[in-house]
């Protein structure tokens, strides 16, 4: 999958969009002037981190040519960490299906798959989903260390 952003992203902006990158195990394309037709031409998935007031904010996920999921967030913490490209793993109050994301499924497969990894130690990316109130946390674990935190304001699709 690919995830680009607005045409002029702000610091911030860039800065989740390549994390999100690396951690999800997208590729990151700066679309400066390249049409969203350019860039449906790279590749029928792709991910799109748009902006509110120099903030991002909205997070659109289209899977050839049908937008299929869309949330809004406000960006927590984010740390610059050198990651492999292992496995992504969501646990927790997850309320969409993880393959929209290109990661494990919270399926039974899925789970057994995650056990196999811990026991083994190679248990490197999970995203851990929370509830509380009606807010989402998504915490961004890389080797059992906190890097990323959005909380989820509201889930489009």
């Amino acid at each position: 999958m690919i995830l680009t952003t607005s045409r002029k992203p702000g610091r911030k902006t860039r800065t989740l969009a390549k994390f999100l990158a690396k951690f999800m195990n997208w590729k990151y394309i700066s679309r400066g002037k390249k049409s969203l037709e350019k860039v449906y031409s790279l590749s029928p998935d792709v991910a799109i981190l748009e902006e509110i007031k120099g903030n991002p904010s909205i997070l659109r996920i289209i899977k050839n040519g049908r937008e299929v999921f869309s949330m809004r967030f406000n960006p927590g913490k984010i740390e610059k960490v050198k990651m492999d490209n292992s496995p992504v793993f969501f646990s927790g109050d997850v309320w969409f299906d993880p393959l929209i994301f290109d990661a494990v499924p919270v399926s039974f497969a899925g789970k057994k798959m995650k056990k196999k990894f811990k026991a083994m130690g190679a248990l490197k990316k999970e995203i851990l989903v929370k509830k509380d109130r009606n807010k989402y946390h998504m915490l961004f674990n890389y080797s059992g260390r906190l890097v990323g935190k959005l909380i989820v304001m509201r889930s489009m699709r």
